[in-house]
């Protein structure tokens, strides 16, 4: 299975990203969207996960949550904007249900730089972003590729 992720798109979605996108299963936007028609655009490429950013908050969206718990491909993957909102989740308290079972992918934006790390036995995943990037990265998005017979494939995608 293979999913694009996105972050902080703030209302602007760059046409390099339905190239990129092209074929993919699955689409996770990591929160900062900057408008309903950012997913509306997105949905027209694959089935959507989004998850609302700390600028998102005044916006009308149909089909954002705060954070997102999702299984794709017998993984389960856990999704929200800020790294530290992630950390809390891993450490029992916040986001996740304390019955619930470790993620093994968990994704988050908010900073705008890209991220491919190993926390213990979790993959934390951070696209960067489309259209602002910082700390000296390019514009970027992420592909992620799921299968049963090896460990997560991870290709950074600059625009």
């Amino acid at each position: 299975m293979k999913i694009g992720i996105i972050s902080d798109t703030h209302g602007s979605l760059p046409t390099a990203v339905h190239r990129v996108f092209t074929g993919v299963d699955h689409i996770i936007h990591a929160g900062d969207i900057g408008g309903q028609h950012i997913l509306d655009e997105l949905e027209l490429i694959a089935p959507l996960t989004a998850i609302l950013g700390n600028c998102d908050y005044s916006g009308d969206y149909t089909t954002a949550n705060q954070y997102a718990s999702i299984t794709l491909a017998g993984m389960r993957l856990y999704i929200a904007h800020k790294p530290e909102s992630v950390t809390r989740a891993l450490m029992g308290r916040g986001g996740l249900l304390t019955s619930a079972p470790l993620p093994n992918i968990c994704i988050h934006g908010h900073t705008h730089v890209p991220r491919n790390e190993y926390t213990g036995a979790i993959l934390v995943l951070c696209p960067g972003s489309p259209v602002r990037p910082r700390g000296g990265s390019m514009p970027s998005v992420m592909l992620l590729e799921l299968t049963t017979s090896r460990p997560p494939l991870v290709d950074l995608r600059t625009l």
